[in-house]
């Protein structure tokens, strides 16, 4: 079983920094790269686009629907699948603060914080 690295993105997630931190990760770990978003995003296509030059360039990759994606549904994602190796969405705390309690607490695997810089934009 091929380990695998799953990007979650929020609607107001910054896309190009979390899939570009999650093809980093893919290829110093020799995994798959999975992106899970909602298929009403107005920007579907650009990630699909942007997967495809992934491809491209080595990094295996899947855009899987989640519509209503939440932090209990990701680490439930990555709960239901033991060849996650790790987590990456942007800023843990925006996530987290749709819920009660800490979610990412439940997460098996290491959760990583891409836009969690005081150089970037604070996701909301």
């Amino acid at each position: 079983m091929r380990r695998r690295i799953v990007v979650a993105l929020r609607p107001v997630s910054p896309v190009e920094r979390l899939l570009k931190v999650g093809a980093a990760l893919c290829r110093r770990l020799e995994a798959e790269l999975e992106v899970l978003a909602d298929p009403t995003r107005p920007d579907w296509a650009d990630i699909e686009a942007r997967l495809a030059a992934l491809e491209a360039d080595g990094v295996d990759c899947r855009l899987t629907p989640a519509a209503g994606l939440d932090a209990k549904r990701v680490v439930e994602h990555a709960r239901s699948h033991e060849c996650v190796t790790s987590v990456v969405v942007g800023r843990p705390a925006a996530w987290a603060g749709d819920s009660h309690g800490d979610p990412w607490s439940k997460l098996e695997c290491p959760l990583v914080a891409a836009s969690d810089s005081p150089d970037l934009p604070e996701e909301n």
